[in-house]
């Protein structure tokens, strides 16, 4: 008896197709880690930037030194999974309020559509438009088809299903389709506690393992 099914299979074909055609119609700019800065690892200072959020006010790891901190580097404010993402982080915006936790989500989008983004939203977070992706290459994070592809097989989903039922407003993606984030823990003197490069589009960082962190 064939264990897959014949609409199981053609809707893993369907899914892998998704991800794959648009990935070979315009391959991607690769952005090696061996010609830029390394990944960081835990017990390492976090490299510090200046830079300035979506309302044009400045920002620096330096001048949050005292708190902790969760820097995320995500892909674009029009990607669902990102989305879905932040809405599970803006559920614990009280727990983070109480823990003095400060959350800087670092984006590709442009400051136009980031503003568009949180356009009748209240976000507590840091939001920070770097289109230029400078801070992802100062942090060593890459653009890989290969583990957006693999995504297909970790959920992702139904992870853009549900992040796509909970926009505001249609957002057009303005990132790199295979951008792959990362998301990093700094304790109060800047250092890396722990650093988490995905695997694959969707691979967050669990809740539990934040809160274990500011416990």
């Amino acid at each position: 008896m064939n264990p897959f099914p014949l609409p199981y299979f053609r809707s893993l074909v369907a899914a892998m197709l998704l991800w794959a055609v648009p990935a070979l119609a315009k391959p991607p700019v690769a952005a090696p880690l061996a010609k830029g800065p390394v990944r960081l690892q835990a017990r390492q200072a976090a490299r510090d930037f200046t830079t300035v959020d979506v309302d044009g006010r400045p920002v620096s790891l330096a001048s949050l030194k005292g708190r902790k901190v969760l820097l995320m580097f995500m892909r674009n404010v029009g990607c669902p999974v990102c989305n879905r993402r932040v809405h599970e982080l803006l559920e614990q915006a009280d727990y983070f309020r109480a823990h003095n936790l400060a959350v800087v989500a670092v984006y590709e989008s442009s400051p136009a559509l980031m503003k568009q983004y949180l356009a009748g939203q209240a976000v507590p977070f840091t939001m920070v438009p770097n289109p230029d992706q400078s801070l992802y290459q100062l942090y060593g994070l890459e653009v890989s088809g290969a583990k957006a592809m693999a995504s297909v097989f970790h959920g992702v989903i139904g992870k853009a299903s549900q992040g796509k039922k909970l926009f505001q407003q249609a957002i057009e993606p303005d990132g790199n389709r295979n951008r792959i984030g990362a998301e990093f823990l700094l304790d109060e003197r800047g250092t890396v506690a722990v650093a988490h490069y995905h695997r694959y589009i969707g691979d967050e960082l669990p809740l539990a393992d934040i809160k274990k962190f500011l416990n």
